[in-house]
C-alpha cells in the first residue's frame, strides 16, 4: 500500500497507537543491537553521539543531523560516549510527501527538536499529540537531506583507525605511521577509507576533529581550549575550518547550544 501524503492524512482515521514517542538516556557503550520496525523511525540525539549502521554503511551522528529509518529497514546504533536520544515510531501511513523508502540523515532543525521535547515532556493532549505530528511531518518534508556525516570504514583495519580517532582526535600520527603499526601498506589503507567513506585519510580526520569539537563546546569549552582538544594548534585555522563545515563559527555554534529549546528541561 502507498503511503498516504501529509496533504490526505485526513483521510486516514489517525488513532494513538499509529505515533509513539520515547526517550531514553544511555550509558556510554550502550547499544541497540541489530533490529528492525513495524513503524517509521525519525531519531534525534538531545546530546551526545551515536554510530549508526544501515544498509552496509557505518554512520557516526550527533544532534546537528536527524536519523529517517524507514519500517523493516535493519540497524543497529551504538553509543560509544552515551547519548540521550529521542525517537518518534509513526505508521508508515503517515509519512511526509515524496520518497521516504530509504534512510536517510537529515539537517537537524530547531523547530524539530523542541517539538520532539515536547512530546516527551509532561501529557500532551490527543490533539496536541496529533497537531505536533502533522507539523513534524511538514518541516521534515523541507529538510535538506546531508550527506557530510563521519561516515565510518568498512574495512576493519580502516575502521579501527577511525574508532582511535574519534577516541582521540588530537592523535597528529599520519596515515603511514598508522599503516605501520596495523603492518599493511599505506596505499591500501589510503584506499580503505576513499572507498568506505568517500574521503581521503586528511579529509575524513578533518571532518571528526571538527564533529568532536561541537561536542566540547556543547559542554562549555572556550574556543580555543576546543581547538587545541581537536589536535589544532592554529585556533584560528581551526575556526576557518569549522565555519566551512558548520556555517558559523564556533562561538555562535556554542551561543546558539546554550540558547534554551522552548521545552526544554536541561542543557544539552
Amino acid at each position: 500500500m502507498d503511503a498516504a501524503p501529509i496533504g490526505a492524512v485526513d483521510a486516514v482515521e489517525e488513532t494513538s497507537a499509529m505515533f509513539t514517542v520515547s526517550r531514553d538516556v544511555l550509558g556510554p557503550g550502550s547499544q541497540f543491537e541489530r533490529h528492525s520496525h513495524q513503524e517509521d523511525q525519525v531519531a534525534w540525539l538531545v546530546s551526545g553521539s551515536v554510530e549508526l549502521e544501515v544498509l552496509g554503511e557505518r554512520w557516526h551522528l550527533r544532534r546537528d543531523h536527524l536519523m529517517w529509518i524507514p519500517a523493516g529497514t535493519m540497524h543497529e546504533m551504538v553509543f560509544p560516549e552515551g547519548a540521550e536520544i529521542i525517537s518518534l515510531y509513526v505508521d508508515p501511513l503517515l509519512r511526509p510527501e515524496g520518497d521516504w523508502a530509504t534512510p536517510r540523515t537529515l539537517e537537524s532543525d530547531p523547530l524539530v527538536g523542541a517539538l520532539m521535547l515536547h512530546l516527551t515532556e509532561g501529557v500532551p493532549t490527543p490533539r496536541r499529540r496529533a497537531l505536533c505530528r502533522r507539523l513534524l511531518a511538514e518541516v521534515l518534508g523541507d529538510l535538506a537531506v546531508v550527506r557530510d556525516v563521519v561516515a565510518l570504514p568498512r574495512d576493519p583495519r580502516a575502521r579501527a583507525v577511525a574508532a582511535r580517532l574519534l577516541e582521540d582526535p588530537a592523535d597528529g600520527r599520519e596515515l603511514e605511521a598508522w599503516a605501520s603499526e596495523l603492518g599493511v601498506s599505506t596505499k591500501t589503507l589510503a584506499r580503505a577509507f576513499v572507498h568506505g567513506t568517500g574521503s581521503t585519510f586528511r579529509d575524513w580526520r578533518v571532518h571528526a576533529r571538527l564533529h568532536a569539537a561541537t561536542r566540547h563546546l556543547a559542554e562549555g569549552a572556550p574556543v580555543q581550549d576546543a581547538a587545541h582538544q581537536v589536535g589544532y594548534t592554529s585556533v584560528s585555522s581551526f575556526i576557518a575550518a569549522f565555519r566551512r563545515r558548520f556555517g558559523v563559527t564556533p562561538a555562535r555554534y556554542a551561543a546558539d547550544l546554550s540558547r534554551p529549546t522552548p521545552g526544554a528541561t536541561s542543557e544539552p
